[in-house]
């Protein structure tokens, strides 16, 4: 039997998410919800701290944008065919809630004593006015060029590189290849990778 702790997480994601999400075509599995769109996907993840017990859970919230053509060119252990149902870590272009909202690396807890009305007006806020926004301005590949513009958005090391090169935008692929070459670290220890892009995408030096 589940603790009052695991009911409320389960209400959150009940109540808060799938009201939202669900009519906006995301489909749930789990604690994720994910939308296919033409050119790219869009998930939500709702992630259990590992440090947590039945009866306090730490959660925060997790959002991605899945790019096909980062995905296939990037890992190499697949036999060519997207998955239907990436997760989050698959996904190019991953954001906190905390950076959406809160500038800061935000996690709500719940105990039995929580107040689960306080809980749940947050979290559909956020699900409501942050989340479904930042999906709504960024579902197309223009969209995701003008996001990748956007310096403060963290990406891994060859994000950028890559996208650029697929969406064929190859004078931005260029000014990214010069950043990453004088990147100290990636040229000392990723400089094989960093030439295979130089070359798939036929940059100069």
């Amino acid at each position: 039997m589940k603790t009052v702790t695991e009911q409320n997480f389960d209400i959150i994601i009940k109540d808060c998410f799938q009201p939202i999400l669900k009519p906006l075509g995301f489909k749930k599995k789990g604690n994720n919800f994910y939308r296919q769109l033409p050119d790219l996907g869009q998930i939500v993840n709702v992630q259990k701290s590992s440090y947590f017990s039945k009866e306090h859970i730490s959660f925060t919230i997790n959002t991605g944008l899945f790019i096909p053509e980062y995905w296939l060119t990037f890992y190499t252990y697949h036999n060519g065919e997207i998955p239907t149902y990436p997760t989050e870590p698959d996904c190019a272009i991953r954001q906190r809630i905390g950076k959406l909202k809160y500038n800061i690396d935000k996690w709500f807890d719940i105990e039995p004593t929580s107040n689960i009305n306080d809980l749940k007006t947050e979290a559909t806020d956020n699900v409501l006015n942050y989340i479904a926004p930042y999906f709504e301005r960024n579902k197309s590949k223009e969209d995701v060029l003008k996001l990748l513009q956007d310096t403060t958005v963290n990406l891994d090391n060859f994000v950028r590189i890559i996208i650029f090169g697929e969406y064929k935008e190859i004078a931005k692929a260029q000014v990214e290849y010069e950043k990453l070459k004088q990147n100290k670290y990636i040229f000392a220890n990723m400089k094989s990778t960093l030439f295979e892009y130089r070359d798939k995408y036929k940059l100069t030096d």
